[in-house]
């Protein structure tokens, strides 16, 4: 199976754009192994689609507007690289010296540690589209997404 390593803000990662449909990344990735539908709740929301491949350590969300598209990644792999550093399993504070080092916007953190007690962190990049995921002060997932102009992808 092939590798994904550079994120690339905006754009995606590897062969994985935003923008592609279900039908580009299947051919690309083959059947996920699991398959999410989040229905919309609200008359503002989208639905999504989101496709988890346990190998990669990777997730796809695709929106139905428009057109099912590829919107947003997610990951856990320590292969991927952002900036060209290896990061998952990094501290925040190193995390965020990355971050600012690279421009990558200004970072806005929210405490969501729940019932089970773990410390758990968000760190919000919305100039590069980016969450990051932090448990007991460590990076363990990475998000992002297309970045829009208006209504189209930029």
């Amino acid at each position: 199976m092939m590798k994904l390593e550079a994120i690339e803000i905006g754009v995606g990662i590897g062969p994985l754009r935003f923008g592609m449909t279900r039908e580009e990344v299947n051919s690309l990735l083959g059947e996920a192994d699991e398959v999410e539908y989040i229905e919309a709740t609200t008359e503002d929301e989208e639905s999504s689609i989101i496709w988890h491949y346990d190998e990669l350590e990777v997730s796809l969300s695709f929106a139905d507007e428009p057109d099912w598209m590829l919107v947003a990644i997610a990951t856990s792999s320590e292969d991927v690289q952002l900036a060209g550093k290896k990061v998952i399993g990094s501290n925040k504070e190193s995390v965020l010296k990355l971050v600012a080092e690279f421009g990558l916007g200004d970072a806005d953190e929210e405490d969501i540690t729940d019932e089970d007690g773990i410390p758990t962190t968000v760190v919000y990049l919305y100039e590069s589209a980016m969450n990051l995921w932090f448990e007991n002060n460590e990076l363990t997932e990475i998000q992002w997404g297309a970045i829009w102009d208006e209504e189209s992808l930029n």
